[in-house]
Parts: structure tokens; sequence; C-alpha cells
């Protein structure tokens, strides 16, 4: 199917509409998983408040990050391989949906905290975060490359 570049306004309005929708609902979902918390406990030394920097690895934001690469590979791999870029389907799933799902931005928001502490640490996260992300594309295109 040869995909259209030139939308009518009619057919942008529905893109922009169901791209939004699809990212409202996953920046909640988002979120409200983001509420988990997964950090340890501060140690109290007098007036401070000492916290070893692993407590501030945003645990949940790259398991969210993680399996959203995986599912939009997978999708655009498998089930929207031959769908339009501008179908409706495709942009309220892969754009809207898991585009507000994960955050890579708000992980390296993240990442600075850790950075205050030890740069070390910060650099050792920041790779697994890439290297996890890059690992659950490639299991997302191997899965189907076995059945083509």
């Amino acid at each position: 199917m040869r995909s259209h570049i030139t939308l009518s306004p009619k057919q942008l309005g529905l893109a922009v509409l169901v791209v939004a929708l699809g990212g409202v609902v996953g920046t909640l979902i988002r979120d409200l998983s983001l509420k988990i918390n997964l950090y340890g406990e501060s140690v109290r030394l007098g007036a401070f408040y000492l916290t070893d920097w692993t407590h501030q690895i945003p645990w949940v934001l790259l398991a969210i990050n993680t399996i959203g690469v995986y599912v939009a590979t997978d999708l655009l791999r498998h089930r929207l391989k031959h769908h339009d870029p501008n179908d409706p389907m495709r942009l309220l799933l892969v754009t809207g949906f898991l585009g507000g799902l994960t955050s890579y931005s708000g992980l390296f928001v993240n990442l600075a905290a850790i950075w205050h502490l030890t740069i070390g640490g910060c650099l050792l996260v920041t790779a697994g975060a890439l290297l996890s992300g890059l690992f659950a594309g490639m299991l997302g295109l191997g899965r189907h490359r076995r059945r083509s």
C-alpha cells in the first residue's frame, strides 16, 4: 500500500484527534504507574539525609520504556506493517498511546538527579536504559524474522 503524504483538512483533524486521544490515555497510564514507589528509604544522619544513588533509579519508567519499545516494534513489524503511516489505528496505538506511555525525556530528568550523586552511576543507568531499548527493539524485530 502506497502511503499518501498530503492529508485533507478533515483527515488531518482526525489524525490529530486520534493521536491526542492515544497520547492522553498513554500519559495517564504512565503517570499512574509512576505513583508506584520502588525507591529505597533515606538514612538520616543527624540533620542530613543520606541516600544511596541506586534509590534514585526510576525502575518503573525504565520498564515502561523497554516494554513500549518492544510493543511499538512488534506492532510496526507485524500487525501494522502494511498500514499507511496515516492510518488512524497506527496513529492511535504507536504515535499516540505508546508515544504518551513511554518517556525518555522523563527518564533523563531522573538521570540528572543521579548525575549529581554519582557520574559513574548515571552513565551506568544511561547505558542500561539505551541497551535495554535496543534489545527490546531487536526482540520485536527478531520474533517475526523467523516467521517471514
